[in-house]
């Protein structure tokens, strides 16, 4: 049964309201809930009347909110922490230019939950992770979309990530060195999109299989990672006309291994250069 059947179901049954109170995947977005109303005041409803129980998922996004108040905030990620909760996907409403963004309680996440979250997706608030707090034990993929995080910040906080696979960085616009350590050994994909005052990549994890770039071209080095097979570069500006040029000699020489290499640009054309490599060149 959905998510939104049981909700229903939930109001009109108290059998049956006791009953979904051990859901393990709770996804919490409107459009998923299909209920109208005050999002927020039913999100927090629905997760203090959940046991606790078996709570594996937990995906809340709060575009459609105009604001929300940090207690509440809070309040969930208690709840999810409690619960042992292994994947969590927070985005929170966009905030106005002239107010600062909601600093997420990063310490609240080490209440026992750096030994199961798997999985971290958060978006549009401040992240400053905290020194000392300890290591992510089970922490595989983290995404950050529209989040404050420094350079020293991230570095930080990714050398306590030994068991990261998949790092994804959506438009992070104070990271402007981003350092990656030899010691994430696991991690496999890197996607940087749209972080615009980006200008360098310094990646020495060994084992990068696929890189997916998009923005203004900056200083990327992966070191001795021989393991580059699959690279996508996507150049949104126009006026850069050299991202062919820059894949051939410089991606191409700390890369030497890539297999698939697919380039988008508005202002490339295709370039006979790069005959013996199967390339993708979208204009």
């Amino acid at each position: 049964m959905s998510l939104q059947n049981a909700a229903r179901l939930a109001c009109a049954s108290h059998t049956f309201r006791r009953s979904w109170r051990c859901y393990p995947n709770l996804d919490l977005r409107q459009r998923t809930l299909g209920l109208n109303g005050d999002h927020i005041s039913k999100v927090d409803h629905i997760l203090q009347n959940h046991s606790g129980v078996g709570m594996k998922k937990l995906r809340i996004e709060l575009f459609d909110c105009d604001k929300v108040d940090s207690c509440y905030i809070s309040s969930w990620l208690r709840i999810a922490v409690t619960a042992g909760i292994e994947e969590l996907t927070l985005y929170l409403p966009a905030t106005p230019e002239d107010e600062a963004y909601y600093s997420f309680p990063y310490s609240l996440l080490f209440n026992g939950s750096e030994d199961s979250i798997r999985y971290l997706d958060i978006g549009l608030c401040a992240f400053r992770p905290t020194a000392g707090l300890g290591r992510w034990r089970s922490l595989a993929i983290l995404s950050l979309g529209n989040v404050l995080i420094a350079d020293d910040e991230l570095e930080g906080l990714l050398y306590n990530c030994a068991a990261l696979e998949h790092l994804a960085l959506l438009n992070c616009p104070e990271i402007v060195c981003l350092k990656i350590p030899c010691l994430l050994r696991r991690l496999r994909v890197l996607r940087v999109s749209v972080c615009r005052n980006m200008q360098v990549i310094d990646s020495n994890a060994p084992n990068i299989s696929i890189f997916h770039f998009s923005g203004s071209l900056v200083s990327i080095s992966f070191g001795s990672a021989l393991q580059v097979k699959n690279v996508h570069m996507e150049c949104l500006e126009f006026g850069q006309s050299n991202i062919v040029l820059h894949a051939r000699t410089k991606l191409l020489s700390y890369a030497p291994n890539v297999e698939t290499l697919v380039i988008s640009s508005p202002n490339e054309v295709y370039s006979e250069s790069l005959d013996e490599y199967r390339l993708a060149i979208c204009i």
